[in-house]
């Protein structure tokens, strides 16, 4: 194989998510042809049998992804089929832990800066027995004034899966299914876990729909969220941001809205040696700023708090009164 240069080889596995979408394929592709992973894995859903010209474009994924040019094992996992975002990705993952004990995640369209794979090296050797933590985040999405760069990184309950690192012993937990999600709510256990109402209500929306099989065909983080909930499992968030999510547009599952605030986010360089924290405890006002911010506006937490103070009798008489009218 073609020598890419000098720098030394990535020892960490590397796993590559791509499905149908050529372009940014490329890109992502040729961050980790810099990096030089050791050993790569593929994983490609298949084409969609009613839109037309998905079998060339998955074609031409798996051709430019399977590109390699350095020394390396590669490793592949195509569907002929198509299984949908949900289950094409986590089986994908857990066929990749099936082969190695911890390692790097990216989709097609999570271009990483190369300090983003240095970091993941170093936090999965440095956590690997710690089982408070569960995932390795590539993303910052703090605006800068909530930034803290005393630390390399800090602790969250929230998932950061724009390019990730987890181990084996983490993913295990995982259920597609979300195993004792009944029984668990049952106890009330899910009301205590969340630092805000409307942090709360998201959540729950959200993991109802998704356990229920509203969610099914397209999600698995929240599968991967609940998973870690249930083990109190934090993420490590770096710092500065070293993923950029290049998928915006109309042809993405979930980040079609190009005027979101993430979608300016930039590229950053990680400050190195990184510098460990003396503990380990979630940045709960970390994680506060983030969720009001991506997930909430000024209008819907002003409707949780009219939900919360109005009795129900109430607020059922207005939907009731909001149906006639129309």
């Amino acid at each position: 194989m073609k020598n890419t240069g000098n720098k030394a080889s990535l020892q960490v596995p590397v796993l590559f998510l791509v499905f149908n979408r050529p372009d940014v394929t490329r890109q992502v592709f040729e961050a980790i042809r810099l990096a030089k992973p050791r050993q790569l894995f593929i994983a490609a859903d298949g084409p969609r049998k009613d839109k037309v010209g998905e079998s060339e474009k998955c074609r031409m994924v798996r051709e430019i992804a399977t590109n390699v040019d350095w020394e390396c094992e590669v490793s592949t996992l195509f569907r002929e089929e198509n299984q949908g975002c949900g289950e094409a990705v986590s089986e994908a993952i857990t066929w990749f832990f099936m082969h190695v004990e911890e390692g790097i995640i990216l989709e097609d369209d999570c271009l990483p800066a190369q300090d983003f794979f240095q970091f993941c090296a170093e936090m999965l050797a440095y956590y690997r027995h710690d089982t408070r933590v569960m995932q390795i985040g590539g993303n910052n999405l703090l605006p800068e004034q909530y930034r803290d760069y005393e630390y390399s990184y800090f602790f969250s309950n929230h998932n950061y899966i724009w390019g990730w690192a987890t181990w084996k012993r983490a993913w295990d937990l995982f259920s597609y299914k979300m195993e004792y999600y009944e029984k668990v709510g049952r106890k009330k256990y899910h009301d205590k876990y969340f630092q805000s109402l409307d942090e709360q209500d998201y959540f729950q929306y959200a993991f109802d729909r998704t356990y229920t099989g509203i969610e099914y065909p397209t999600s698995w983080d929240y599968q991967w969220q609940y998973a870690r909930m249930l083990n109190a499992g934090f993420t490590a968030v770096p710092s500065k941001n070293l993923v950029v999510n290049l998928g915006y547009g109309d042809d993405a599952t979930h980040t079609v809205n190009s005027n979101s605030v993430i979608s300016s986010l930039k590229l950053e360089q990680m400050d190195l040696p990184l510098k460990h924290p003396e503990f380990v405890m979630v940045d709960r006002l970390r994680d506060s700023e983030i969720f009001k911010s991506l997930c909430t506006t000024r209008w819907s937490r002003t409707k949780q708090r009219i939900k919360r103070v109005m009795p129900k009798a109430l607020l059922k008489s207005g939907k009731k009164l909001v149906k006639l009218l129309h």
